[in-house]
């Protein structure tokens, strides 16, 4: 089962630039293993949409999906999974 999130997410980011801690709840949960990276590049004849998502397990074993705004960096919350 999945919950869809709204919102802007707090992401710190690896030399890699891929998440290595999210906050959430008021604290920040370590990243132990993304497992899922893909991008969204569609509506070009539209508004663009443009976005890097990413499937990450943190620490205390909760699952979710943030994604990279890349028109303009931002940070936003997709998911969670049970």
């Amino acid at each position: 089962m999945t919950e869809l999130l709204l919102g802007g997410a707090e992401v710190r980011l690896n030399p890699d630039g891929e998440p290595a801690a999210i906050r959430r709840d008021g604290r920040w949960l370590n990243v132990i293993e993304t497992a899922l990276v893909w991008r969204v590049e569609t509506d070009w004849w539209r508004v663009p949409v443009r976005r890097d998502y990413f499937r990450c397990l943190l620490a205390g074993g909760e699952c979710v999906e943030v994604f990279r705004n890349l028109t303009n960096g931002s940070w936003h919350w997709a998911r969670r999974y049970d």
